[in-house]
């Protein structure tokens, strides 16, 4: 067999390795783009809130769960912003085992020890906040990843942030603000 000839074939099985490779790559990019259909996380939107009644919620006024870790640095952050709030709805922030040791304002009541409701509420991570309507239905679920979330949550419940009342500065503002200092 000439040179010629052996590097045309190994050519040609190159050529049918990279074609196997290629098409192994589009039915991967194809099944990702379909993904496995995970079960949805958190309770239903509309579902009556479970063990709502223990966690002692205002009469005709919707009430903010708060699911908090004590070891969590973002439940740190979303609490601490929580105990500063003074327009916010009733707040009931819950912890799976111990609470943090503060004295809480008067719309805010802690609870430790509440593994059992972090299963009932099927809460994926924390923070987590769980907006029950004055009727003891949930109206909203979802994780808190930020201040500005727990924000939109409270004003959702008919809360009022300070912060929201407020006019943002215009970029420019901003800018011109963050040269001086």
């Amino acid at each position: 067999m000439s040179f010629e000839t052996t590097a045309l074939l190994v050519t040609w099985v190159a050529l049918a390795l990279l074609a196997l490779v290629v098409a192994g790559l589009v039915r991967q990019v194809h099944h990702l783009t379909r993904g496995p259909r995970t079960p949805d996380v958190g309770p239903t939107t509309g579902m009556a809130a479970p063990g709502i009644d223990r966690l002692a919620p205002e009469p005709g006024r919707p009430t903010l769960l708060l699911f908090l870790g004590d070891e969590c640095p973002a439940c740190h952050d979303i609490f601490e912003e929580a105990l500063g709030l003074t327009g916010a709805p009733p707040i009931r922030a819950l912890f799976f085992d111990g609470a943090l040791d503060v004295t809480p304002p008067d719309n805010m009541q802690i609870f430790a020890g509440q593994g059992d409701l972090f299963q009932d509420y099927q809460v994926p991570a924390t923070p987590y906040a769980v907006l029950v309507g004055a009727d003891g239905r949930i109206r909203t679920a979802e994780p808190v990843g930020s201040v500005r979330t727990l924000h939109a949550l409270i004003v959702q419940a008919g809360g009022r942030v300070a912060d929201l009342d407020e006019p943002s500065p215009s970029p420019a503002e901003d800018d011109a603000a963050t040269r001086v200092s």
